[in-house]
C-alpha cells in the first residue's frame, strides 16, 4: 500500500449544503448590517461577518454540516491521534470582490501562539465564480469554488495556500477551524 502524500490530506466534499441554502446565506450576508471590512496591504482583503456572533441560529444549523465532513475526513486519512475533544473557532462568512480587489495571499493558518490551537481548516464555498480558487502551489492542488463544496486540510506549515481573487463575480465562503480545547 502506497504511503499517503501531503496532497492526500486536502479533501473535498461536494453537496454539503444545497444551492438554495447557499443562495439564502449570500442574501442574508448582503442584507446584514454587521459586516466588517478586513484589509491588509500585502496579505489579504475581504469583507466578513462573524456568523457565530451575529447569526446564532445559522451557527447551530451549519456546525453539524461542517462536523459531518470533518468526521469523514478523520476516517479518510486514518487520523488515529485526532483529539477526542475539540471546539470550533468562530464561523465566518466572507465575501471576496472580483478583479483583484479582494484576495488572500499565500499563507498558512498557524503562524503564532494564538493560532496554535488550530488543527483543521474548513472552507465551504457558497457559489461558483470564474477564478477564486483555493490553491496549494507547492502541492499542485487547486480547488474551484462551487455551491456546497467544502475543502478540509491541516492549517500547518506543510500546507501553504492562497485564495485567488474571483474574476467574474463576488466569491462567498464559510470558514472555520477545529481547535484543541483550552
Amino acid at each position: 500500500m502506497a504511503k499517503p502524500s501531503l496532497s492526500d490530506h486536502i479533501i473535498v466534499f461536494d453537496d454539503v449544503l444545497s444551492p438554495e441554502t447557499c443562495r439564502e446565506l449570500i442574501a442574508r450576508f448582503e442584507a446584514s448590517p454587521g459586516k466588517e471590512d478586513v484589509r491588509r496591504e500585502c496579505g489579504y482583503s475581504f469583507t466578513q461577518i462573524n456568523v457565530t456572533q451575529h447569526w446564532p441560529d445559522q451557527h447551530k444549523t451549519l456546525v453539524p454540516a461542517f462536523l459531518s465532513c470533518l468526521n469523514r475526513y478523520q476516517l479518510a486519512v486514518n487520523a488515529r491521534f485526532w483529539p477526542p475533544q475539540f471546539c470550533f473557532e468562530h464561523l465566518r462568512l466572507k465575501r471576496y470582490l472580483p478583479d483583484g480587489r479582494d484576495f488572500f495571499g499565500l499563507h498558512v493558518d498557524v503562524m503564532g501562539q494564538a493560532a496554535a490551537r488550530r488543527f483543521m481548516t474548513a472552507i465551504l464555498y457558497l457559489n461558483s465564480v470564474e477564478g477564486g480558487e483555493t490553491v496549494f502551489p507547492e502541492l499542485d492542488v487547486a480547488v474551484a469554488p462551487a455551491p456546497g463544496k467544502l475543502v478540509a486540510f491541516p492549517p500547518l506549515w506543510l500546507f501553504p495556500h492562497a485564495g485567488l481573487s474571483p474574476r467574474s463575480d463576488p466569491k462567498y465562503i464559510l470558514h472555520t477551524y477545529l481547535c484543541y480545547p483550552v
